[in-house]
């Protein structure tokens, strides 16, 4: 005990690790860290001055002499709930009684069933109507389909899945080339019953050098975005524009911007990306965006899309997760979209894994369109652009992860509201 309190002395309160607020002036969701420093350790004079022994029901051996017991009561839950530690001379495992579990009669009436299974396998009448919709949905013909699945959520009571279409694409430096690629996606997205496109970030340009990017950029009342916005609204689609190079606040720099653009073609929300990607890639480029875009400060939720309150990032922020946490349990989020163009060598180590991660801590769907193949000589992406639903689970992904297309997927909030429901994080 004595080696532990002075674990304790030497170590001080817990704090923050630098790194999560990288910004010289920290964004609004920053805020969230108040709630980890509230949650410090007992302080040693707190340790030390509790001398009463713990009770024999905790399985505790005694202590040295010279030493008192640590007093587990400071604690408001058991660090540990294993009951198998291994035990060691002069160390008994303190060991947590099991809990007993609560029958189904003894249950509240108004308390969600056990999660004893993945909600999108709930048997329940209300899921089985919604999976009705779901399947409806997914039949070849899109305008009957969407009927079908109204007129069966409609008789349910439930909401109806809404059919997205997630992107991946190669974009260069012909900026009329890469149009004609958005406009066959678009397409392809209205004739497969979608309500909503998500396009990768730099879909609409990505240069050889920053310079190509500088002169690229356009006000998002200029010429291109206009282009875009007539495109949603020809084809009657949301469409999540991720990652426009929009002239920035001075000359040497532009604004990594994700636009959000409504089925009339109306600018629906503008976010700037914060977390601007700075990294010598092992193996890989170095890439300094930092030298020619300036970072956003605003988080952005679009609170009304046809796919639910929509959360807005663009690459390198996924690996922010308090502003995903900020996004969905302060603002309101259900689905959060996350436009990148991922390296080959960090997006094989680490994108899928950090996009199911996101979306299981969140509990929302994950829509994640990406850059895929050789840009130029200098530059190539990852691609797998994918989709992941609130449980984690993958639900759409294009069967070739670098070739251009869409794969299409049901958001469905009924699903979204039994995983919150069985797996209460919002509450806690």
């Amino acid at each position: 005990m004595q080696a532990l309190s002075t674990v304790f002395r030497r170590a001080g309160p817990l704090r923050l690790p630098t790194h999560l607020t990288p910004l010289s002036s920290p964004p609004a969701y920053s805020t969230l860290s108040t709630a980890f420093s509230a949650r410090s350790l007992p302080s040693v004079s707190a340790l030390k001055s509790s001398t009463r022994a713990l009770p024999a029901s905790r399985g505790h051996a005694g202590s040295a002499a010279g030493s008192s017991p640590l007093p587990w009561s400071l604690f408001p839950r058991p660090l540990c709930s294993s009951s198998a530690a291994p035990e060691s001379a002069g160390h008994r495992s303190r060991r947590v009684p099991a809990r007993p579990q609560a029958s189904m009669e003894s249950r509240d009436p108004g308390a969600p069933p056990p999660l004893t299974h993945p909600p999108d396998q709930d048997p329940s009448p209300a899921a089985a109507a919604a999976g009705a919709a779901a399947a409806a949905a997914a039949s070849p013909s899109s305008s009957s389909a969407a009927a079908t699945a109204s007129a069966a959520a409609a008789a349910a009571g439930v909401a109806a899945p809404v059919r997205i279409a997630v992107a991946q694409m190669t974009s260069g430096g012909d900026q009329e080339a890469n149009f004609a690629t958005c406009a066959r996606l678009a397409r392809e997205a209205a004739e497969a019953g979608c309500r909503m496109l998500f396009l990768p970030e730099c879909f609409a340009f990505i240069g050889a050098s920053p310079a190509e990017s500088l002169a690229a950029a356009q006000p998002l009342d200029g010429p291109l975005m206009t282009r875009y916005r007539e495109l949603a609204r020809s084809h009657g689609l949301w469409m999540s524009l991720g990652g426009f190079q929009e002239t920035g606040p001075d000359p040497q720099h532009i604004y990594n911007t994700h636009v959000v653009v409504d089925a009339e073609g109306r600018m629906a929300a503008v976010y700037r990306k914060i977390h601007l990607f700075d990294v010598d890639v092992p193996n890989g480029p170095l890439l300094m965006e930092s030298r020619t875009t300036a970072p956003g400060d605003k988080a952005v939720v679009v609170p009304a899309t046809p796919a639910g309150p929509l959360g807005l990032t663009t690459c390198y922020d996924l690996r922010f997760p308090e502003l995903f946490a900020h996004l969905t349990w302060e603002r309101g989020a259900q689905i959060l979209a996350v436009p990148s163009a991922f390296t080959v060598v960090t997006g094989a180590a680490h994108w899928e894994v950090l996009l199911r991660a996101r979306a299981i801590e969140c509990q929302a769907y994950v829509v994640a369109a990406a850059q895929a193949g050789r840009h130029n000589a200098k530059r190539e992406s990852y691609g797998h652009a994918l989709v992941v639903d609130p449980w984690g689970t993958v639900v759409a992904a294009l069967s070739d992860p670098r070739v251009t297309g869409i794969a299409v997927a049901e958001v469905d909030a009924g699903l979204l509201a039994r995983t919150r429901e069985r797996m209460p994080c919002g509450a806690h």
